[in-house]
């Protein structure tokens, strides 16, 4: 058997060192960090609204009438963008709203989803306005 040379030995201790600190600190969990374009799940007939209310109204922001853009077509995972709270809507009642971008009645269009009709959200940040 051949004698390994003690420098040869000590680096590839300290290689070996250094790998198995890398694979430590990569196997440490990272906190998930919201990130909008995430995926939500929408249910069917859901409907995609111009801002976060169920009425006729204006919609602040100057978006305009508020309305139905179009009803999403089967329970689908869907882009989340942001958040924001509205008006209370869904059962269970809430007043948080979803900005989406779902396959509707009317193609893809991307507005407000009630957080009432999405039973597995996406982790995303705050939206700033209804735009």
């Amino acid at each position: 058997m051949r004698a390994t040379h003690p420098t040869t030995r000590s680096r590839w201790l300290a290689s070996l060192s250094v790998a198995a600190a890398t694979v430590a600190v990569l196997a440490v969990p990272q906190q998930a960090q919201a990130a909008a374009g995430d995926v939500s799940y929408v249910l069917n007939h859901t409907n995609v609204r111009v801002c976060g209310s169920v009425r006729q109204i204006q919609c602040p922001d100057g978006l305009g009438a508020n309305g139905v853009k179009g009803s999403v077509v089967g329970n689908q995972w869907d882009q989340t963008w942001c958040w924001r709270d509205g008006e209370w809507a869904g059962e269970p009642s809430t007043n948080r709203w979803f900005k989406v971008t779902a396959n509707t009645t009317a193609g893809w269009k991307t507005g407000w989803v009630s957080a009432a009709q999405v039973p597995i959200q996406a982790s995303v940040p705050w939206c700033s306005s209804w735009n």
